[in-house]
């Protein structure tokens, strides 16, 4: 797939993105004068539709993309219409095609705070992600028609060539983390996923240290050594640095890596938990938001930090019941071992500061009651009210949203103990992704700027609409890449609303 800029139009295939208002005007849509005949109607301006208006032979075709009101349309929208285009394309083998946003853009100008270039980078992540598909395993694979896409348009040829540059290096570090997520668990033991990042980063900026065996005793690592005991694949924590200014704050970017949940002892009772593979969604994020700063050498000061481990039932494994003791004086009772992730958190919480970060946050699909309240498009977060608000404003930018809920201080009384200084899980049946993020609070110093990012519900589709396919949907990579890039000065922004383009 290859994305060009240019003035001429030797596109076979013209795709015509057009809103539902659109229609009663048409003289705003300039169609190739052969297709002039045609009657449009009103639901082919429809979000999510599709209408292909064939020419004669010899003459060209074009697929007319419903991106619904045009007061409504955004960067979001132009992401879905891109990727429903692009599996269309793919489906009738065309190969060349052309594509004019700014004519979208004047259509909507009045209403639409969206500038060329980020609509440009908007289409091709949503291309990108959308024609997307994990086969890596199956005996017969998809082959995709080579397709070119031109973007029409009579200057500004840099600044569009950048944003052709960063919708693709978002999309990759997105599609780095869907590939994680969804390997299947034989694939993917937590050394499996250690591995792969460590040499997926070789010849980066980022530099790796893993901490396994004695080394984690030796840095008090009890949570990971818990969860992980009952399976011969051992438990790790990586860390990955990557700096190219030291004069910024150091930010701690935490994700979970369960690479297979089954429960442990307290096993799951679901009848398919094949799923239980993407619990390392978490680390699939940070791992695709690393990916995206280190390959826009984006001036960042950061460490990643994965917890990986495998949550198995076994003679050695992890009791309920049981004490864990933890560096920072905290004692916790573990009621139930399928409540693991914050475990494994708490030692990446206390690391951080450690390690001297500043400010931590820590993605992971840590309950599934937190889906029971958002629903599938917004993960839960909670945290420091600013630093919440920053991350809510780089999900808004790139269609990975979250929603702030509270850290209710009553709800600790929940988690109350006989013999330690907190359980692992709520005593109560209510509020169980609250009490989840009560629960990692007390592994962060007062003096630390934290956010944690439940995004349980989020981590996979069923099926394939706008720019998600079918399984693992890669959240949480372009929001957290985002929300770094946008410490970066302003000095260089070239878009109307953010500083998607520096």
């Amino acid at each position: 797939m290859t994305f060009t800029v240019g003035g001429e139009n030797d596109a076979q295939t013209l795709i015509v993105p057009i809103c539902s208002d659109d229609i009663e005007e048409m003289g705003g849509i300039r169609l190739p004068s052969w297709l002039q005949a045609y009657s449009l109607l009103p639901h082919m301006g429809e979000r999510g539709e599709l209408t292909w208006l064939h020419g004669r032979i010899g003459e060209r075709d074009a697929l007319l993309v419903g991106c619904g009101e045009n007061s409504r349309l955004d960067t979001e929208r132009i992401r879905e219409a891109a990727g429903n285009a692009g599996r269309a394309i793919h489906k009738h083998k065309k190969e060349r095609v052309g594509i004019n946003l700014g004519e979208l853009l004047k259509r909507c100008e009045h209403s639409v705070p969206t500038s060329e270039a980020e609509a440009v980078t908007a289409w091709v992540e949503g291309w990108k992600l959308g024609t997307y598909a994990f086969e890596v395993y199956r005996k017969k694979q998809t082959v995709h028609t080579e397709v070119s896409l031109q973007f029409l348009t009579e200057a500004r040829f840099e600044v569009l060539n950048k944003a052709v540059r960063w919708g693709r290096i978002y999309a990759e570090g997105a599609i780095l983390a869907r590939n994680l997520a969804n390997e299947p668990p034989n694939m993917l033991r937590p050394k499996t996923l250690i591995e792969r990042t460590v040499e997926h980063f070789a010849g980066t900026k980022v530099e790796a240290v893993v901490y396994e065996g004695e080394r984690l005793e030796q840095q008090g690592m009890v949570g990971l050594i818990a969860v992980g005991k009952g399976s011969k694949y051992p438990p790790a924590l990586l860390e990955l640095r990557y700096c190219t200014d030291e004069t910024l704050p150091l930010t701690a970017l935490i994700g979970k890596g369960i690479t297979f949940d089954t429960g442990g002892i307290s096993l799951k009772k679901d009848f398919d938990i094949s799923d239980m593979r993407m619990d390392m969604a978490g680390a699939a994020a940070v791992i695709g938001a690393l990916d995206i700063l280190a390959a826009g050498d984006v001036q960042a000061n950061v460490v990643v930090l994965i917890a990986a481990a495998e949550n198995m039932p076994d003679g050695e494994a992890l009791l309920p019941g049981e004490l864990l003791q933890y560096p920072n004086g905290v004692s916790v009772q573990v009621g139930n071992t399928d409540s693991e992730g914050r475990l494994v958190l708490a030692d990446a919480l206390i690391h951080a500061q450690r390690f001297g970060a500043v400010e931590a946050v820590d993605i992971a699909t840590l309950t599934y009651s937190c889906g029971a309240a958002l629903g599938s498009k917004y993960a839960g977060i909670w945290g420091e009210d600013a630093l919440v608000a920053e991350i809510s404003q780089a999900g808004k930018q790139v269609s990975e949203k979250v929603w702030q809920l509270p850290l209710v201080d009553e709800y600790e009384a929940y988690l109350h103990s006989d013999y330690a200084d907190i359980c692992n899980i709520s005593r109560v049946g209510e509020a169980g992704a609250t009490t989840a993020a009560l629960f990692l609070r007390k592994f962060v110093q007062p003096s630390l700027r934290w956010a944690h990012i439940d995004m349980a519900s989020l981590k996979d589709v069923s099926s394939a609409q706008g720019w998600h396919s079918a399984g693992a949907t890669g959240y949480g990579a372009r929001l957290l890449a985002q929300f770094v890039r946008n410490r970066v000065s302003n000095e260089n922004v070239i878009s109307k609303g953010d500083s998607r383009l520096l």
